[in-house]
């Protein structure tokens, strides 16, 4: 086998991030009543945009995520000029609801079990450790794993090469010897290409891909992945 570890990124690679942050927030927004005059394209529209701008500069402002959820939705209240007062309280609903969201990639328990026992399985993730390690848990994988890098864990996000460089050191391997699999061409092909790992993409929607991008190798099913170990 030419491959002795294979580490994968998670949110949209092995989880399914933007279904599980939907149906959470609509639940959310449920549980607090706020879908019975507030659309969703509505809420979404304007939150959407908001939370990414926090979620980006949360680390200069040394923000948490709970910090992040909580201005987000305070701003997009006052965007909406709605009188809302339980921010705060929302924004713990949500991030209990998503935490505990098992959405999975098509067929992402089935590769893990069919490459559990015949390489070492390890995640590197820009992600946050409590969710995704919640989420892992909810959904069956967690214990596949033998190494678990997260971002807000360990100080360093991809596709700063220093994160794999913690994977490779917490199981033992060379750059050569692991395959690293994502849906990101920015943090997960640039970080792995400038630690010297062959990369995977991801590409389950079909992107096109530009001539600077060379992935080793591209698959849209993760089952995929058995014709390649």
């Amino acid at each position: 086998m030419r491959y002795k570890a294979i580490f994968f990124d998670l949110d949209n690679t092995l989880l399914d991030y933007s279904q599980s942050e939907k149906k959470c927030m609509q639940q959310a927004l449920e549980l607090y009543r706020l879908h019975e005059d507030l659309t969703w394209d509505e809420f979404w529209g304007t939150f959407g945009p908001i939370n990414f701008n926090y979620w980006m500069n949360r680390v200069q402002h040394n923000h948490d995520i709970r910090q992040v959820l909580e201005h987000s939705f305070t701003d997009t209240f006052l965007g909406l000029k709605r009188e809302f007062n339980q921010c705060r309280e929302i924004s713990e609903t949500y991030w209990g609801l998503f935490c505990s969201s098992p959405h999975l990639e098509p067929h992402a328990d089935l590769i893990l079990e069919h490459l559990h026992g015949n390489f070492a399985l390890g995640v590197i993730s820009n992600g946050i450790g409590e969710a995704q390690r919640k989420r892992l848990a909810a959904g069956g994988l967690f214990h596949y794993f033998d190494s678990f890098i997260i971002s807000d864990e360990v100080k360093y996000w991809k596709p700063d090469p220093h994160i794999f460089e913690l994977a490779l050191q917490e199981l033992a391997v060379d750059s050569s010897e692991v395959l690293y699999i994502g849906d990101s061409l920015t943090d997960d092909y640039e970080g792995a290409a400038n630690a010297g790992i062959d990369f995977c993409y991801y590409n389950r929607r079909g992107a096109p891909l530009s001539d600077r991008h060379r992935p080793a190798y591209t698959i849209k099913d993760l089952m995929e992945l058995k014709d390649l170990t």
